[in-house]
């Protein structure tokens, strides 16, 4: 009896042979199945697909005469390519797709049947990046940065960020996205995000932030990372006002090393300021305006020169009017 259900199997190879009949997959990722038979005995045969453990009552969800569940028909299709094989596609891949398929062929007395196991798991998170929403210069003048985490591969992925701290981390916000501000930053840290479902969790790069001048408000951060550029607050455009205000207010700090540090990036930017503001026109407009004026007091000395009345003397005049 077994010799002739393993000959029966070996009759079905050869008549019907799929490229794959153990898959793995995960959500929302597609699968293509083709499956080639003797065109020359089925190319006029119904060709199906359905879903069961068992060959004789599995249930059909869809066949190349035109029928198609309802929950296939936006997402699956069965194609009869002849010469090129049956093709089965299925998109958009479902935790709930998970099951035992069959590729059969109508036929008298015993359809040919295919057994196909499919297997749809989630996908695991990879490392996640973090990115600034804005300019990281706008810490200078003391204004809110919102960091953004993401993972570019992962189902139904989730982040939290978190304060590196001694012995356990501290969990600041359960979201993609947190909010640097004034009032939440008290002392130098380390952030980082994690990203997680229920396959693996990662964790991004660190990203260090820096208290240059603490306040409630218009306090001075630097942010890094090896993930994105950083910036130093020398370099910014911050207004004389405002930089002559923060270096008056320097006085309440309590760490002498950074008020002797913040003091000159201050002072260096009230420079620059001061610079920019005299030299804030053009060198060859500065010339050409010196050439004008120069030009215009010539034309006047010529002008006033050549007014003046002309006094004849007493040599001057004809002798018949002497």
């Amino acid at each position: 009896m077994r010799g002739l259900y393993l000959l029966f199997l070996a009759q079905i190879s050869v008549q019907l042979q799929c490229d794959k009949t153990n898959i793995q997959a995960t959500v929302g990722t597609p699968v293509t199945i083709i499956c080639t038979y003797r065109a020359s005995q089925y190319r006029f045969s119904k060709k199906y697909w359905c879903a069961g453990d068992s060959r004789s009552s599995c249930e059909v969800l869809m066949d190349t005469d035109g029928f198609c569940d309802a929950a296939y028909r936006t997402r699956a299709q069965i194609i009869d390519r002849v010469s090129k094989g049956v093709i089965v596609s299925i998109r958009d891949l479902k935790l709930e797709d998970t099951g035992i398929y069959w590729v059969a062929i109508d036929k008298i007395y015993a359809d040919l049947m295919i057994r196909i196991q499919l297997t749809v798991t989630k996908e695991a998170v990879d490392k996640p990046n973090v990115w600034p929403l804005s300019s990281l210069e706008r810490t200078c003048w003391g204004e809110p940065v919102v960091l953004r985490c993401g993972s570019t591969r992962g189902t139904n992925a989730q982040y939290t960020w978190y304060k590196v701290g001694r012995p356990n981390n501290i969990v600041l916000h359960n979201s993609p996205d947190l909010c640097l501000q004034c009032s939440n930053i008290i002392e130098d840290n380390q952030l980082f995000c994690s990203a997680y479902n229920d396959v693996s969790s990662q964790s991004s790069d660190f990203v260090t932030v820096q208290l240059l001048q603490p306040a409630d408000k218009n306090c001075i951060y630097l942010i890094s990372s090896k993930a994105f550029s950083s910036h130093e607050c020398i370099r910014s455009t911050t207004p004389l006002s405002t930089s002559i205000q923060s270096t008056e207010s320097l006085s309440t700090s309590t760490h002498p090393q950074k008020l002797e540090s913040t003091v000159t990036v201050f002072q260096l930017t009230w420079s620059q300021n001061k610079t920019m503001s005299w030299s804030a026109l053009p060198l060859w407009y500065e010339c050409l305006r010196w050439v004008v004026f120069s030009a215009m007091i010539i034309i006047l000395c010529v002008v006033h020169s050549c007014s003046k009345p002309y006094i004849f003397s007493a040599q001057d005049k004809h002798p018949k009017d002497v």
